[in-house]
């Protein structure tokens, strides 16, 4: 086994990237870094146990290059005799209102979860390397980051169902390069990493060497600090995550929390140890920061646009506000009342209560989240690949426990909102999961959720908007009748 090989094998052994049986898609660019993963992972696929296959998403900005890069990739997946799942975004279209990075790393996101949903990978693998983790410190620096944000790129992540895997964080990118060149390998460059328009380019090809110059190890020093931040942060997750069960009371679209608690959130902690009453301070306040992150994060499914700026404010309100004092903030608002602080997401313009009865086959027109849902009954034999996604699912309808009526084709089935308390396992899970926990996990924010329909049968839900189908009523080797959900938005 190669040098470059045994750090990637001993990487995914240390971080349990890899479990035996799973079905892995590696995401694949064209590029460099992912040609290599693609090309390390097809070494090391029969002795880690797992099924290979590629994965590429076609961002549709670089015109004939893309098109390009989306045939090497389909050759190179043809040649190495692995099923390659292609698929197209028009990332400039979706761009509005955010920047065009963002745009298409949410649109990968939602391009690899897809692929989980529809039962295609379980995990999806991409080529993020050591250089793209000191580069996203960097960056993180530059824009003022907080203490969490040093943790960087995370060797794995959920996703919901599946998992992202960076197998390549240990690996840097010139030896990459120099494995493709003894493979004879070729790869695909996109110009636009050229482009020092874009700080992360700029990053790449100005900071980083003039770093090196003073210390040849200096992107490998950025990249361990990363790594022993974000072990440490798992420590910080657990005891934060323990410390808002304990101390926040979530009611409808309301979370409450004594002031004085949050001010003091690890309580009479110091009374067994011997600080100093400034040091038992400044320890109290950097839980409080860390605990109101993460019940931003409860309230409107994530902590983007929250700053240190609007962190502080909330601790001065809890310190000296009065009540009746409110603040508001981006995607929440929160409230002094007396000696508690209320945190509240904004109500939706609309979101009221719904319920239809569908017979199938049939359609319904959800007006409040502004989509209609159609629904069918095919021969399970008739079913197109990639019958399963985010907005579209295919079920064992005889598993829904009405064969006869399937038979008839005169399903009937329930369509309302998503309600408090409701829960299902999604394809890919292990188990059953409440909605909510599912959005928070999504970073779905508050306000989105009561507009997300379900579909009931028999008083379970068997799909749910985001998360797909569930796995008790997936497609199997004896299914005849397939019913087939999918949601489109309303024409206007």
């Amino acid at each position: 086994m190669t040098e470059l090989l045994c750090t990637l094998d001993a990487t995914i052994r240390r971080e349990r990237l890899l479990r035996a049986g799973e079905r892995v898609a590696v995401a694949c660019s064209g590029g460099a870094d992912s040609v290599a993963l693609l090309l390390l992972l097809y070494d090391l696929r029969s002795e880690r146990g797992i099924c290979l296959s590629v994965a590429h998403l076609n961002h549709q900005l670089r015109g004939a290059d893309a098109d390009a890069d989306e045939a090497f990739v389909r050759n190179l997946a043809a040649r190495l005799g692995l099923e390659c799942i292609s698929e197209r975004a028009d990332v400039a279209a979706r761009a509005t209102g955010t920047n065009l990075e963002e745009a298409a790393r949410q649109a990968r996101l939602e391009f690899f979860r897809s692929l989980c949903v529809r039962g295609q990978a379980d995990a999806v693998a991409t080529a993020h390397t050591l250089d793209d983790q000191s580069e996203t410190l960097l960056a993180r620096l530059l824009r003022g980051t907080g203490i969490p944000g040093l943790a960087g790129i995370q060797p794995e992540i959920e996703l919901n169902p599946g998992r992202l895997i960076r197998p390549l964080l240990a690996v840097r990118r010139a030896d990459l390069r120099s494995f493709l060149q003894e493979r004879k390998q070729e790869w695909r460059e996109d110009a636009s990493n050229l482009d020092t328009a874009r700080t992360r380019n700029r990053i790449r090809l100005d900071l980083l060497p003039q770093l090196e110059y003073f210390n040849p190890a200096a992107t490998a020093h950025l990249a361990s600090l990363a790594a022993r931040a974000s072990q440490e942060e798992s420590f910080w997750r657990l005891f934060i995550e323990e410390r808002f069960r304990t101390l926040v009371q979530e009611e409808t679209g309301a979370w409450h929390i004594a002031a004085k608690q949050l001010l003091e959130p690890l309580g009479d902690f110091y009374s067994a140890v011997s600080a100093s009453p400034h040091a038992a301070e400044a320890a109290q306040r950097a839980v409080a920061r860390r605990l109101l992150r993460r019940l931003a994060e409860d309230v409107r499914g994530d902590t983007r646009r929250l700053t240190s700026e609007h962190i502080e404010a909330i601790l001065h309100l809890a310190a000296s506000g009065q009540s009746g004092q409110r603040l508001a903030l981006p995607g929440f608002q929160v409230e002094r009342v007396f000696g508690e602080l209320i945190f509240r997401a904004p109500r939706p313009v609309e979101s009221p209560d719904y319920h239809y009865e569908v017979k199938v086959p049939g359609s319904v027109a959800l007006v409040p989240c502004g989509h209609r849902l159609e629904f069918k009954l095919v021969a399970a034999s008739d079913l197109e690949q990639g019958y399963n996604g985010i907005n579209a699912g295919a079920l064992d309808a005889e598993a829904l426990g009405t064969s006869q009526a399937a038979t008839r084709r005169t399903l009937r089935l329930t369509v309302r909102n998503c309600r408090p308390g409701d829960r299902y396992r999604p394809q890919g899970t292990a188990r059953a999961k409440k909605l909510k926990t599912l959005f928070q996990r999504a970073h779905v924010p508050v306000a989105e959720r009561a507009r997300c329909p379900v579909v009931v049968s028999a008083g379970r839900i068997i799909w749910a908007a985001r998360f797909g189908i569930a796995a008790e009523c997936a497609i199997g080797e004896q299914t005849r009748t397939a019913l087939v959900i999918r949601m489109e938005p309303l024409e206007e």
